[in-house]
């Protein structure tokens, strides 16, 4: 799982996808949900 990029943690969950079909993930310490780019 990626980490969340506001806090930094690893305790992330998938939460369903977004409109593209891409997934989103939901961020269990800080409640932000993203969805995590291409690495750079």
């Amino acid at each position: 799982m990626p980490s969340c990029p506001k806090c930094s943690t690893e305790r992330t969950v998938k939460n369903g996808r977004i409109h593209t079909g891409k997934q989103r993930f939901l961020c269990r310490g800080c409640g932000y949900q993203f969805v995590p780019g291409p690495a750079v």
